[in-house]
Formats: structure tokens, sequence, C-alpha cells
């Protein structure tokens, strides 16, 4: 009798690794006894949710999904519950889950987290921000030459603020230049645009912008946007300020994209494989400010944080 409970009790223990689990008799109960409490519709901790299978999907907020189906060992909750630190181990209240526990939801999401009703369930936005609105277009207020001005204007009115007049032409071809190439024009070509501008003001302004973008000074002024962002720069700063001679190859890289209208992607596509593109010179990111070569990183405390800075 003793060994037929034997056989009993291992048949049930193992019987869950036999059959597809099930989550109604077999998941749920582990989390409602164990994460809802935590976990559930109000005020969940760490936003993160298990009443809902979307919602495990996404996780919390360490940023990492609370299963991935199929792949358990990739599944922030199984990391969790298996956690030999007390402090990092969930439930943080209450015993830890067996391993019989521990094993059936291993199994359930390497069997694909199925949950009835829920497979085809999606999230719903609960907030009306606009940057996760679709994308629509808008229809065009009336009373104005251009669409953007159309639009500044009913903000304005709004505000009841009045827009400035028209610029004169001499104010005009000033802020294009400096926009466009960052210098300001010569008094001779101001007279020439003021000339031009009195017989055709569109035609004046039109040819004025398509002269300015075809200046190779355009590039120059547009393409220190980028190497700000990425930190360019001819030198290494701080007390040794060591000097990068080739750092004018990638400078020099930029501004030809700007200048030939380089797409965005291929530009950005050039500058991960230049290498294997022929366009080797794009690669200059890589050092231009993000990394520093490690024999050039002095041993004093300053010069360590500015290395990991970077």
């Amino acid at each position: 009798m003793k060994n037929l409970s034997l056989v009993f009790f291992g048949f049930t223990s193992i019987s869950h690794l036999l059959f597809a689990v099930d989550y109604e008799k077999q998941i749920r109960p582990i989390l409602e006894a164990n994460c809802i409490d935590c976990h559930g519709p109000d005020k969940p901790k760490a936003r993160l949710r298990v009443d809902q299978r979307p919602l495990l999907l996404r996780g919390g907020d360490s940023g990492l999904p609370a299963i991935v189906p199929g792949i358990p060992e990739k599944s922030h909750l199984i990391e969790l519950i298996k956690e030999h630190d007390p402090d990092e181990r969930m439930p943080q209240k209450g015993d830890p889950l067996n391993a019989n526990e521990i094993a059936l939801l291993v199994k359930w999401i390497a069997e694909g987290a199925v949950w009835p009703g829920q497979m085809d369930a999606k999230l719903e936005l609960k907030t009306d921000h606009w940057a996760f609105q679709p994308v629509k277009r808008p229809e065009v207020p009336g009373g104005a030459k251009h669409p953007i001005d159309a639009f500044l204007a009913v903000r304005l009115k709004e505000a009841n603020l009045k827009p400035n007049g028209p610029a004169d032409p001499r104010s005009l071809i000033r802020r294009v230049s400096i926009v466009l190439t960052g210098l300001p024009p010569t008094p001779y070509r101001v007279s020439v645009f003021e000339e031009v501008y009195a017989r055709n003001p569109d035609k004046a302004y039109a040819e004025l912008v398509d002269e300015l973008l075809d200046s190779p000074h355009f590039g120059e002024r547009w393409a220190q946007h980028w190497l700000d962002v990425i930190r360019w720069a001819e030198t290494n700063g701080s007390e040794s300020n060591l000097y990068r001679k080739l750092a004018w190859v990638y400078r020099d890289y930029v501004i030809r994209a700007f200048n030939q209208d380089l797409p965005y992607d291929r530009f950005v596509t050039e500058q991960l494989a230049g290498d294997g593109l022929g366009t080797g010179e794009a690669l200059g990111f890589l050092v231009a400010g993000p990394h520093v070569p490690a024999a050039t990183v002095g041993q004093e405390a300053s010069a360590i944080r500015q290395a990991r800075a970077d």
C-alpha cells in the first residue's frame, strides 16, 4: 500500500509535464494567490499587471516583457520567481513559489502562454497624448497665402496677437542667408536682390533660396548641427587636448552629404556600414565623441571620469 501511495504521488507531481498546461485550472490560481494583490488592476507595483495577457507581454517599469511566449528563459517573470536574493525574488510577500508551481509557469510559457479569451487581445491606449494618435492631414485654415502662415494666424488670433508685416527685401535676404549658410549677404548681393524683388517678389525669393541651397556654405552651416549631436571635435578637450589629425575626413563627409542632399536613411546606413559600402570616411562618427582610444586615457581620476562620461 505504501509503494502504491508513492507511485500515485509521483504520478501527480509529474503529470503536469505530460499534458498541456491548463491556464484556468493551473496558472490562474498561482497568479491570484501570489501576484494579483501587488500586480492587479488597482495601483500595480512597478506598473506590472498579471491580470491580462497583453499586459504580461508588455511588462512593467523594467522595460522587459514579463513573459515571452515560447521562450521562458527570456521571460522576466521566470527570472524573478527563481531569484535567490530574497530582496529581488517575487513574490516579496509570503513564501516563494515551490518547484511545482515554477515548473508549471515555465511549461505554460514554453507552450506559448495559452490564455483562453486573451490570445487576440490587444492593449488599449488610455491616453490622448498627441504622440499616440494616428497621423491625420489637418484642414488648412483660410486667409493666408501659405499653409504655415494660415496655422500661425489662427494661433496668433487665439493669443490676441497681431503678426508683423511682411519683411522688407533687405531684411528678408539677410534672414534667409544667415539661416541657410550662416553668412550675411554681401552689399552687392543685397542690391541685386532688391532690384529683382521689386519686379517679381515671388520669383526673386525662390531664386534666392535655390542659390543658397546650392552654395557649399549650406553644407558647412547645417552639417554643424549633426556634428554637434555626435560631439565631433578636432581635439579631445580637457587638460590633454590631444589633436585628432584626421578628424576633418569625417567632417568633410558630413558636409558633402548635406550639400548632395543625401537621403537620411542612406546617411545613417553609410555611417553604420561604410566599410562595406565604400564610404569608409562615414565611419568617423565612431571615434568622433563617444569613443576615446584607451591609450590616450590618463590614470588620474579626472581623466578616468571623463572617459566614463564619454
